[in-house]
């Protein structure tokens, strides 16, 4: 393969990232994070190997070492380090102290990591995933995602899997005719598109995460109830979907950001 001819000053990333899946989110935001670089200006190719001594190369926290044998290696840390695998292999704990690391939410990231690492990435359609004003909730549903099923009364209820979710459409017009979605999994996208839809979330807390961890969380807890408690937190839909769309204004700022550090020498 002869040396690319990369227009610009730009040094071409790299993206090494598992096939497009709808239903993963952390594989979704890996790859809208390769959209958002195009977007900016810059030069993106897909789990390749290239012949440029000035490379970047971005991998999720599923992946070790430097397959692409790139010159820079960005980690972007989707969920907490080695928690996930890749092919049945757990990803690693430990990273070079030379790899850049960023961070999708603050509470994958250590106390002392700066805000400019923290760069959590909106996925979802707000054209498809939207409140429709229906007045009357009947249902009730669970998310059990990775987490365990351990309540009796939510094994009668209809459970959304990733099948399910498939049909991003179907998903939505079913959870706006729920009042409550009870999830097992203790961070997660569903969360989202279920309060977008007009839906609140009750967690069944697993103890990995405290209810200070949650808050953390980017979407916060507009809507979210932690840990089956007495006190049911209403959710104000317009104020939750406000939110989402400033998170979305937030990343275009974060992309530029990351631009500059990630091309700095």
């Amino acid at each position: 393969m002869g040396q690319l001819n990369v227009m610009g000053k730009y040094k071409p990333y790299i993206v090494i990232a598992p096939a497009y899946d709808t239903t993963s989110g952390g594989i979704r935001v890996i790859h809208a994070l390769r959209s958002w670089l195009e977007i900016k200006g810059q030069v993106v190719f897909m789990n390749a190997k290239i012949e440029d001594h000035n490379s970047i190369a971005i991998y999720p926290e599923i992946y070790h070492g430097n397959p692409a044998e790139a010159n820079r290696v960005v980690r972007y840390i989707l969920n907490t380090p080695g928690r996930m695998a890749n092919f049945g292999q757990p990803g690693p704990t430990v990273f070079d102290k030379n790899d850049l690391l960023f961070y999708f939410s603050r509470i994958y990231a250590p106390k002392t990591v700066k805000s400019e690492q923290i760069m959590f990435l909106p996925i979802l359609n707000l054209h498809i995933f939207k409140n429709y004003g229906r007045k009357k909730r009947k249902e009730r549903c669970v998310y059990v995602g990775w987490g365990d099923e351990t309540k009796e009364f939510t094994k009668s209820l209809f459970h959304i899997t990733r099948e399910f979710a498939l049909d991003q459409q179907r998903l939505a017009d079913y959870l706006n005719t729920c009042e409550v979605m009870y999830s097992y999994d203790q961070v997660s996208a569903m969360f989202e598109i279920a309060r977008l839809c007009g839906c609140r979330v009750e967690i069944i807390s697993d103890g990995r995460f405290k209810k200070q961890d949650i808050a953390m969380y980017e979407p916060g807890l507009n809507g979210i109830t932690f840990g089956l408690n007495n006190k049911t937190e209403q959710l104000d839909s317009k104020a939750f979907r406000d939110h989402y769309m400033s998170l979305i204004k937030l990343f275009d700022r974060k992309i530029d950001n990351f631009i500059s550090l990630t091309q700095h020498e």
